[in-house]
């Protein structure tokens, strides 16, 4: 009989919340934004390289795109407005831009710009709080991803979990008790235990496929900033006949990304043409020369007349507009698609300073004849 008045045994402690509890929990913050008309949902994700904040925000895109939200996940600034904007790597965007501006000023700046352009919020990702807290303090929740290895050597904490993120509205200091760990470190909200090996979207094509872009165009930014910075160290002054190769190259790798397929000159020019936002071009009335670059213009207008296809038909379309309002002269942005570096003078134009029609910065670039980047495209397409 005394097995029938042996006490209960204890009930199992509930398993902690994982990976995907979090991202259910923040895609229901969002439909619960949008679904009371506001206020948004605006979010921080920090944490040291390697802990998964591109993985979560991944994840998050795919998911929100599945509940029926218009989502931007890149690491570039949006060109329109979307329900929901997510920025892999706020850092690699200042340093991308630091040169316009002070990183205080941008910051602010972007902050502005994706609180009014996404609907019903945003998500940035930083490595450290302390790099963008200044501008985001008083509007973004914030998720802290800290490492097993961090919470051991910093926080004197053992876990079994790869990454332990912690979401709260503000950081706070003090006791905080994990599923059925109970510890002190000076992190307090909200707790998942992310073991990356069980992480379900792996397995899904979907989350796999924005992952591998958004990493890709993250490699071709590392490529393009060593390519910048090995040219500084040899003190490189770029010849005109190299620019011109190099001008035709990347407008066609630039093309080719833009559209997902291989792309000769024709269609890179097409694409500068309906794209100079992203490709780092504006298009101004030239300040001296100017019935010399027209005539110039009508000639490269003639030769395209000569060649058949669809590419070159917009292409001519979006020329003679250009040709119409006097935009005679291309201005190339330092530091952008076409023009990786800074150098002094490019394409026999000396580096000035003009202000971006898109960003309304103040920018260094060089002013080159359109026609003359038409015949480049065509010559070497």
């Amino acid at each position: 009989m005394g097995r029938y008045f042996n006490p209960p045994e204890p009930p199992e402690p509930p398993p902690p919340p994982n990976a995907a509890d979090l991202i259910s929990y923040l895609t229901l913050r969002v439909k619960e934004a949008a679904e009371s008309g506001g206020p948004i949902f605006p979010l921080l994700i920090v944490g040291d390289q390697g802990v998964g904040k591109s993985r979560i925000l991944a994840a998050l895109a795919v998911e929100l795109r599945r509940a029926g939200f218009k989502v931007w996940y890149d690491l570039d600034l949006p060109r329109n407005r979307y329900d929901y904007i997510i920025l892999d790597d706020l850092g690699a965007l200042v340093t991308a831009w630091e040169w316009q501006t002070t990183a205080g000023r941008l910051l602010k700046k972007v902050e502005i710009l994706i609180r009014n352009i996404g609907r019903w919020g945003y998500a940035v990702a930083a490595p450290r709080a302390t790099d963008v807290l200044k501008n985001f303090r008083e509007k973004a929740k914030h998720l802290m991803l800290v490492s097993r290895m961090e919470l051991k050597h910093e926080y004197g904490v053992e876990t079994d979990c790869d990454v332990v993120a912690v979401y709260a509205k503000q950081v706070t200091m003090f006791d905080a008790q994990f599923a059925s760990h109970t510890y002190v470190w000076p992190l307090r909200g909200r707790k998942y235990c992310i073991k990356w090996g069980e992480f379900k979207w792996y397995e899904d094509p979907e989350w796999r496929e924005e992952y591998a872009r958004v990493q890709a165009k993250r490699e071709d930014l590392l490529r393009r900033w060593l390519e910048e910075l090995k040219a500084q160290v040899r003190g490189d002054v770029p010849g005109a006949r190299g620019d011109e190769a190099a001008l035709v190259e990347r407008a066609r790798r630039f093309a080719a990304e833009e559209l997902g397929t291989p792309a000769d000159g024709v269609k890179a020019l097409r694409a500068l043409l309906e794209n100079p936002q992203a490709a780092g071009l504006a298009f101004i009335k030239p300040r001296r020369r100017f019935e010399e670059q027209r005539r110039a213009l009508e000639k490269a207008l003639e030769r395209l007349e000569e060649l058949p296809g669809e590419d070159a038909a917009a292409a001519r379309a979006a020329l003679k507009r250009l040709l119409e309002e006097g935009r005679l002269a291309a201005v190339v942005f330092a530091k952008s698609e076409l023009v990786p570096g800074a150098p002094s003078e490019y394409l026999g134009a000396q580096v000035s300073v003009y202000t971006n029609p898109y960003t309304r910065q103040r920018e260094h670039g060089y002013a080159v004849p359109l026609a003359r980047l038409v015949e480049l495209l065509i010559n070497g397409g």
